[in-house]
């Protein structure tokens, strides 16, 4: 930890976030954090030292307060206020009193998430002390729990949780429900449909802040995800192995993940000579040499939309069949879009999304011929799409806007 005379600056690993909410007795918008560093963590309780140190940051502009999305993101603030708080130690990082953060990825790359501001200083030791923190926190994440950093709130009227996202369903244009499972029970949570829209499904996750009575989520309950190699989704993922085997508990989990670690294919190219390429290396590509070349990409989907099957369906309008030169017999045509993990690149954290559009052929062979007659066929794929043991094998072609690459689906088709 630097201090900056009155200030201080500091590296850190975030193992807890409230989220982003406004006090009204300080007319300003305010998150909470608990951060460990090589210095400060739940190894040190053993002495009676502190296994956390807790900050709050401060800003009557809501996008200067950072939100965390992944547990073990490094963060770095700048010009923090250091001061004594209840026998600890108390950090306040307010942008409005020249305090400062910047958000770097747990395990890869100098280039933040997000920052305050227009710019932000970062030097060749800044670059050393990233590297440090960031061993230090996947190395004590990999074999720490989160409630052995003591993060789990102290209120009886709430709870926390680690769980795992086995479902995420629309209820309105407002809210979504997910279904998680805690590896001993299932619970459906009513959450605000862009609130916590970078969690998919099978991902691990924590959940601060719930309402105990109704699991309801608060202005401050956050949900961020938990990597598989840290010590808290192992012991999830294990419990989840051993409900498995509980025939209670396998008959509603078989409705939602894989029993069984083989994958069922939905789809399959048409052209199988063409070798399966990971979506991370497509986009590595020079965007010019790869514009109108087709790929064959492997992908389980997470999330698509429209989320009506019925609206997939675009029927032709005179002013359609004219700019497209269409012949009378087509009388409608396709159009989704997909989010996207890479099927053989489970480490690649990234969401990709894929476009289909059949107004032009392509895709077509995708869907049923009939798409006007055969509406309960679009729905039962809607059902399978995003069932976790089900991955798809696309042939995806580039088209390049605006000097970013959009993937659309060619040359596929279903084999239900």
């Amino acid at each position: 930890m630097k201090k900056e005379k009155n200030r201080v600056c500091v590296y850190a690993v975030v193992v807890d976030a409230s989220d982003i909410y406004y006090m009204k007795s300080i007319e300003k918008y305010m998150c909470t954090m608990k951060l460990i560093d090589d210095t400060i963590n739940s190894t040190q309780t053993l002495i009676g030292k502190p296994s956390f140190v807790s900050v709050s940051f401060f800003s009557r502009n809501k996008a200067e307060i950072p939100r965390i999305s992944r547990i073990g993101t490094i963060i770095r603030i700048h010009r923090g206020d250091g001061r004594p708080f209840k026998g600890s130690f108390q950090l306040n990082c307010d942008t409005g009193i020249k305090g400062a953060w910047v958000l770097f990825d747990s395990v890869t790359g100098y280039i933040p998430l997000a920052h305050t501001g227009r710019s932000y200083t970062f030097i060749e030791n800044d670059k050393k002390r990233l590297k440090i923190i960031r061993e230090f926190g996947q190395r004590f994440l990999a074999t720490e729990g989160l409630n052995e950093c003591a993060i789990t709130n102290s209120s009886a009227e709430e709870i926390d949780m680690v769980a795992i996202l086995l479902k995420r369903k629309e209820k309105n244009k407002i809210y979504d429900q997910i279904t998680v499972f805690d590896g001993e029970n299932f619970f459906k949570i009513k959450i605000p449909k862009l609130r916590y829209s970078y969690i998919g499904i099978q991902d691990v996750i924590r959940i601060r802040g719930l309402s105990e009575n109704g699991l309801a989520v608060n202005d401050y309950t956050s949900i961020m995800k938990v990597d598989n190699e840290y010590s808290s989704a192992a012991e999830l993922l294990e419990k989840l192995e051993k409900a498995k085997k509980v025939k209670a508990l396998r008959d509603k989990l078989e409705l939602l993940i894989p029993i069984s670690k083989k994958s069922r294919l939905l789809s399959e190219v048409i052209d199988k000579k063409k070798e399966i390429i990971t979506l991370k290396n497509l986009l590595k590509q020079d965007v010019n040499a790869i514009e109108g070349n087709k790929y064959r990409v492997n992908v389980n989907i997470l999330e698509f939309g429209p989320k009506n099957p019925k609206d997939w369906i675009i029927h032709i309008t005179p002013e359609l069949r004219q700019r497209y030169g269409l012949a009378d017999t087509i009388k409608c045509y396709y159009k989704l879009q997909m989010f996207a993990k890479d099927f053989n690149n489970i480490e690649d954290r990234d969401v990709y999304r894929l476009y289909l559009c059949s107004i032009d052929g392509k895709g077509k062979e995708f869907f049923p011929n009939s798409a006007e007659s055969d509406l309960l066929t679009l729905k039962r794929i809607y059902k399978l799409l995003t069932k976790a043991w089900f991955h798809l094998d696309l042939m995806v072609e580039t088209v390049v806007s605006g000097g970013e690459v959009l993937l659309f689906v060619v040359d596929t088709k279903l084999i239900i």
